[in-house]
């Protein structure tokens, strides 16, 4: 009964993780109901799904999906998967971060959560990488960058051209005003 149910589980994770942009291998290590509670809700808002398993289970299910991750990546304990497209992984990295970030006591809270690995985009990224993650611009600020960037460069060349109007006009003035008191 026990490996049907561990079947069932892995075939579960295994269809979670398929066709999916973002996943991310998380390594949780005393986090409470509460705080998992908080977290998985979260998350939830952001449209990805963040889903707590055996290491063991886990492991299965991401190699039948074809994921492989480095083997520094399986420490002992539980561990989550954050999954969703490029978009919702992105945001859901920033709010694991959030939910963290406020309850952040002591040094304890850091350590219960820890990157591990992730597929983002089609690349598998090891856990530096994995962590930069929640850093990342989601779409609306990208978007956000980019007008500034392309609005920035149109009003400075505007400016500039401005200016050597104006400042032809201010030496003629000048020019003007010096033949004057001649």
């Amino acid at each position: 009964m026990v490996s049907t149910i561990n079947k069932w589980i892995v075939q579960e994770y295994t269809e979670l993780v398929k066709e999916k942009d973002g996943v991310v291998l998380l390594s949780i290590d005393g986090l409470s109901v509460e705080e998992a509670q908080n977290m998985r809700n979260n998350v939830r808002t952001t449209g990805a799904d963040l889903v707590f398993g055996k290491r063991r289970l886990v492991r299965v299910a991401l190699r039948e999906a074809g994921l492989e991750f480095d083997e520094s990546a399986w420490v002992a304990g539980n561990m989550a998967l954050l999954v969703g497209d490029a978009e919702a992984t992105i945001c859901g990295a920033k709010a694991i971060k959030e939910t963290f970030k406020k309850a952040k006591k002591d040094k304890k809270d850091e350590e219960k959560i820890q990157y591990r690995g992730a597929l983002f985009d089609g690349s598998v990224m090891n856990a530096a990488e994995a962590a930069g993650i929640a850093g990342m611009p989601d779409r609306d600020t990208l978007r956000a960058m980019m007008c500034g960037a392309l609005v920035g460069s149109a009003r400075q060349l505007a400016v500039l051209l401005q200016e050597v109007g104006a400042s032809t006009a201010r030496a003629l003035q000048a020019r003007a005003d010096q033949e004057e008191a001649a």
